[in-house]
């Protein structure tokens, strides 16, 4: 009696399983199935008799300190935000001179300081196997839907669509970690307004290079991507300095859409305090001027650098300057845009610390050029949507047919 109850019961518990992964894998095909498929438009570069310079109108006083992607203690702990608070987190950055803070936990708005002009709601969605996230910035609201066992560009497409309505802004992070964007994509992807070329894991400079080489407008994020605020050799790897009259939410995002922003990565000692990197960043180099004047770009700085590097369509190096306070660059017809790096040496290395500006773009009439979205490919998704839940019904109904047999038998 006791075997057969057992017997029964483990046949139960199977069944039950069984039924559990059958609705979650009929829950994560339909998730794949109800996405859309795109026309994407042709790659053409940036073209046109003027010259779009997004720090035209800076004011090289108004430097704000800005770090919007790191994690604190969320999910009961299940996601890796180590054990930081988040008043641990603020006490530490605000120390290291940061006027603009955000805490992006994953799936989660935080809400500390949420009365305040300064606050910025952010969250980083995505909880893919590879890396398929993106940080909102001024979040509305929490998107659930993901796909997380891979995603080929119209999945990333859909996805940066639905998150379009829920926020003000949308940064990619990390896109060359675990290789969630390919450098490819960003010749035809749309719908997002900034690019995280600098992180605290890993950079992503060639799929900027392609972006812009496609003449998508993508403009620069730089961010520590911190999980472990009592470790100094986390905050302040990367962050990005915004040229914003002031911290205030409104300024801070408007800055970072317009390009008034510097991308940092700073090459640190193992064994640096947070005193000492306090000091350090105090003392970083900053702009002053960006200018177009002639034919000619000209990049002024308030420390003299040891190189002013200039790159070009598909990443193509086109020159230096060497140990100045003026970096110029002779724009030519054949340049569609020009971006500077600036290289600074510092006691422990001879590049220690790397800015990186936005680029100069072509452009018919002076202004930021826009980015040309996908159009949903109605025919494609159709069929796509019609041939894949087809092949689902097929397949679950030759389970059920196969399973009526072997009982039979």
């Amino acid at each position: 009696m006791l075997f057969r109850f057992l017997l029964k019961l483990i046949r139960t518990l199977l069944k039950a399983i069984g039924i559990l992964f059958g609705l979650f894998l009929l829950i994560f095909v339909f998730n794949y199935l109800i996405t859309e498929r795109y026309i994407f438009p042709v790659p053409k570069p940036f073209a046109g008799d003027k010259w779009f310079n997004p720090y035209h109108d800076m004011d090289s006083l108004h430097w704000q300190r800005t770090n919007l992607h790191m994690h604190s203690r969320a999910w009961g702990g299940i996601t890796n935000g180590s054990e930081n608070s988040e008043h641990d987190i603020w006490e530490v950055y605000r120390n290291l001179g940061y006027k603009s803070i955000g805490i992006s936990n994953y799936q989660n708005i935080n809400k500390l300081y949420s009365d305040k002009p300064y606050y910025i709601p952010v969250y980083e969605h995505g909880y893919g196997i590879f890396k398929n996230h993106q940080l909102l910035i001024g979040a509305r609201k929490v998107l659930w839907y993901d796909l997380p066992f891979g995603q080929n560009i119209h999945h990333k497409q859909y996805i940066l669509n639905r998150l379009r309505s829920t926020t003000d802004m949308i940064s990619i992070n990390h896109p060359a970690f675990f290789d969630g964007y390919k450098p490819e994509d960003f010749k035809y992807l749309s719908g997002y307004d900034l690019l995280e070329i600098l992180n605290g894991y890993r950079n992503s400079i060639a799929h900027w290079d392609s972006a812009l080489s496609a003449g998508k407008p993508a403009l620069l994020m730089a961010d520590d991507d911190m999980h472990d605020i009592a470790d100094p050799g986390e905050p302040s790897r990367r962050l990005v300095e915004v040229n914003s009259p002031d911290n205030q939410r409104g300024n801070i995002c408007s800055a970072l859409r317009e390009g008034r922003a510097l991308g940092v990565e700073i090459k640190m000692p193992d064994d640096e305090s947070f005193k000492g990197k306090a000091m350090r960043l105090d003392s970083l180099p900053m702009i002053t001027s960006v200018r177009i004047i002639g034919d000619t770009l000209k990049i002024a700085v308030n420390r003299k650098a040891m190189e002013f590097r200039f790159y070009g369509q598909s990443g193509k190096y086109l020159g230096k300057n060497s140990h100045t306070f003026h970096g110029s660059y002779i724009l030519k017809p054949e340049d569609t845009y020009v971006r500077a790096v600036l290289i600074y040496p510092t006691p422990n290395d001879s590049e220690g610390i790397t800015l990186y500006l936005n680029p100069v773009m072509r452009t018919p009439d002076g202004k930021r050029p826009l980015l040309v979205p996908a159009i949903v490919d109605t025919l494609s998704t159709w069929v796509h949507r019609i041939v894949g839940f087809a092949t689902v019904i097929f397949i679950t109904i030759n389970i059920i047919y196969l399973r009526r047999r072997f009982r039979r038998r």
